[in-house]
C-alpha cells in the first residue's frame, strides 16, 4: 500500500511535565503504529495518546488545515487504506466531492471523521467528462454532445455566434460541477453512502503480530525473477515443520533452500540488508522466538539499544538482545537536557521541590553528561552502554585516571604494549596534550560495547574509551577516520612497563625486534 497521509500523535504527561510526539505514516501496518506509540509514550498509558491531527495529505491538502472531530487512530488508518484503494476516476470524484465535507473557510468548524470515510464510497456513479477544464470547453463539449436543448435546437451553420464560455458555465452551475486537473467532474448529484456508522469501521481481515515476514519461493534456475509470481509470505516466528511445510510447497526439501523476494520488520533498525540469504533462516527464526517473548518495555529498549549499535547482520541483532539485560533505558528522557533534570532528581534530598528544575535550560550539561556515562539520546528514551547504569555517580570532568600532571607522569610507569606493529605506552585514562613528552603521540582505543576487546584505534574517542596509547609514528586514519583491529591485530601487553621520557628517549636500531616482529 502506498502512504497517502502524515499524522502526529501527542501525548500528555502531568506528571512529567512534558509533552511526546511521534509521526506516523498511514496507511500503517500494526507494527508501524506499535512503533509511533512507544516513541510518542503512549504504550503504557492506559488511554494512550491524548491528540491526533493530519499533517498532510496530497489527495486532501485541506486536512491538514482543520480541525477534525475526536478522530481516532484506527479511523484515520482506515480512511488512509480507503484513499489508497481509490482509481484514478474515483480520486477526481472525491476531490469535487470534498467541499461538502471540508469547507473552504473552516475556521473552528469540526470536520467529521465518519464523514470523510464515507465519502470515498460510491464515488464511481460520479460523472468525469476529460480533457475538459474550462467553462469554454464545456460550452464545446455541451454543443457537441446535445446536451441542452435549447443549444440543440440552433441550426448547424449558426453555432458559431453562439458564446460557447456562457454555455459552459449555465452548465456547471447547473450541474453542480468543477473542474479538477483537466476533467470536468459533476459531482452536484453524488449522495454519500452511509457505509460507516462512526462506531463500528467496515470489516477488515484480523492482522496478526509478527517479528519478521519473508516472501519465499522455489529457488530460480535461471532468471532471478522466474519464481517471483509464485513466492508467498511467512511470518516468523515459525516451527521448523511449518517452514519445511511450506517449502515443500515450493518443490524445495527445506526452508533454508527456498529464495527470499520480499522481507518486513517489525523492527525498523533490522532491515533485509541484514538478513543475507536463506542460510541465516534460522538465526532470524531464533531472532523472532526471543522477540515474541519480549516484555513491552523491552520492546523499546531493544530498538534503543539498535538505534546506538545497528547491527552489521542477523546475528549482531541476536548478541544484542540476549544481553539487553546489561542495558539502561530512561524511557520518558526524550532529550539530554530532560535526562539530566532526571539525573539530578535521583541524587537529591527528597525536600527539594524538584519544580525549581523545569525552566532551566539543561540541554549542553546533559549533553556532558551523556558523554560521562557513555549514554546516548535515541526515539525511544536514553540509553546506557553495555554493562553501565545510567545512574552511577561520575565528575563533571573527565576521569583522573591517569590524568597526571605533566612531571609526574614523565616517571610514571606505564604499560608497554605492541599495537599495529609498533611498540606503545598504554594508560587507563585520557592524557592531555600538555602531559604527553616531546617526541610522542596519542591515540584513543574503542572497546566494544561489552568491554571484552578494543576494536580501533582513533584520534580521539568519546564512548567507550578504552584507553590511551603514546606512540612514536604519525599514523594516517584515512578517510575512515579510525583503524579497526583484526584478530591478529589486536594490542598485546608486554607484561613490563616504562615511563614515557624513557620510551621518548630510547633509541632502536633499525633492525631490532620487538616481540617478534620488527619495528
Amino acid at each position: 500500500m502506498a502512504k497517502q497521509m502524515t499524522i502526529e500523535l501527542v501525548t500528555e504527561y502531568d506528571e512529567l511535565d512534558g509533552y511526546y510526539y511521534a509521526d506516523l505514516e498511514l496507511p500503517a501496518e500494526d507494527y508501524e503504529i506499535r512503533d509511533a506509540l512507544q516513541k510518542s509514550r503512549a504504550v503504557f498509558r492506559q488511554d494512550g495518546y491524548q491528540d491526533i491531527s493530519i499533517l498532510n495529505c496530497d489527495l486532501l491538502p485541506r486536512l491538514s488545515d482543520v480541525r477534525l472531530d475526536s478522530p481516532t487512530l484506527d479511523e484515520l488508518n482506515f480512511l488512509a487504506k480507503r484513499l489508497d484503494a481509490l482509481n484514478d476516476e474515483e480520486r477526481l470524484a472525491l476531490q469535487a466531492a470534498a467541499p461538502r465535507v471540508i469547507p473552504d473557510h473552516s475556521e473552528g468548524e469540526l470536520v467529521s471523521v465518519k464523514d470523510l470515510i464515507n465519502m470515498t464510497y460510491g464515488l464511481d456513479t460520479v460523472m468525469i467528462a476529460s480533457n475538459v477544464g474550462s467553462d469554454e470547453q464545456l460550452g464545446q463539449f455541451v454543443i457537441e454532445n446535445d446536451l441542452h436543448g435549447d443549444v440543440a435546437s440552433v441550426p448547424e451553420q449558426a453555432l458559431y455566434l453562439l458564446d460557447k464560455k456562457q454555455i459552459g458555465r449555465l452548465q456547471r452551475e447547473n450541474d453542480g460541477g468543477v473542474f479538477v486537473n483537466g476533467f470536468y467532474v459533476v459531482a452536484g448529484d453524488y449522495e454519500m453512502p452511509q457505509v460507516y456508522d462512526g462506531k463500528t469501521l467496515p470489516h477488515e481481515e484480523a492482522s496478526h503480530w509478527f517479528a519478521f515476514r519473508l516472501e519465499i519461493a522455489e529457488a530460480p534456475v535461471n532468471s532471478t525473477d522466474e519464481t517471483a509470481d509464485s513466492a508467498e509470505w511467512i511470518s516468523l516466528p515459525a516451527t521448523k515443520e511449518k517452514a519445511d511445510e511450506i517449502a515443500q510447497r515450493h518443490n524445495e526439501a527445506c526452508i533454508e533452500d527456498c529464495v527470499y523476494y520480499g522481507f518486513e520488520s517489525s523492527v525498523p533498525q533490522i532491515t533485509s540488508e541484514m538478513f543475507g540469504d536463506m542460510a541465516d533462516f534460522d538465526t532470524l527464526n531464533t531472532l523472532a522466538q526471543h522477540m515474541a517473548e519480549q516484555s513491552p518495555l523491552d520492546q523499546v529498549k531493544f530498538k534503543a539499544v539498535l538505534s546506538v549499535s545497528p547491527p552489521k547482520d542477523v546475528r549482531a541483532a541476536l548478541d544484542t538482545l540476549e544481553q539487553l539485560d546489561r542495558y539502561e533505558l530512561s524511557y520518558y528522557s526524550d532529550s539530554a537536557g530532560v535526562f539530566f533534570k532526571d539525573y539530578l532528581r535521583r541524587f537529591m534530598d527528597s525536600r527539594f521541590d524538584s519544580k525549581w528544575l523545569d525552566t532551566l535550560l539543561t540541554q549542553n550539561e546533559g549533553e556532558r553528561l551523556l558523554q560521562r556515562l557513555g549514554a546516548a539520546e535515541t526515539p525511544y528514551g536514553v540509553v546506557s552502554a553495555c554493562g553501565r547504569s545510567l545512574y552511577e555517580i561520575v565528575p563533571c570532568d573527565e576521569p583522573e585516571t591517569k590524568e597526571l600532571k605533566t612531571q609526574t607522569l614523565t616517571n610514571e610507569k606505564l604499560d608497554v604494549i605492541e599495537v599495529l606493529d609498533r611498540k606503545a605506552l598504554f594508560s587507563n585514562g585520557r592524557l592531555m596534550p600538555e602531559e604527553i613528552p616531546e617526541g610522542l603521540y596519542a591515540y584513543d582505543l574503542r572497546h566494544s560495547d561489552d568491554g571484552s576487546r578494543f576494536i580501533s584505534i582513533e584520534p580521539k574517542v568519546g564512548v567507550n574509551h578504552g584507553g590511551t596509547v603514546l606512540m612514536k609514528e604519525i599514523l594516517d586514519f584515512g578517510e575512515s577516520g579510525y583503524i579497526p583491529f583484526e584478530e591478529d591485530t589486536d594490542p598485546n601487553f608486554t607484561g613490563y612497563t616504562m615511563t614515557p621520557q624513557e620510551f621518548a628517549d630510547e633509541e632502536l636500531d633499525e633492525n631490532q625486534e620487538f616481540g617478534g616482529m620488527q619495528l
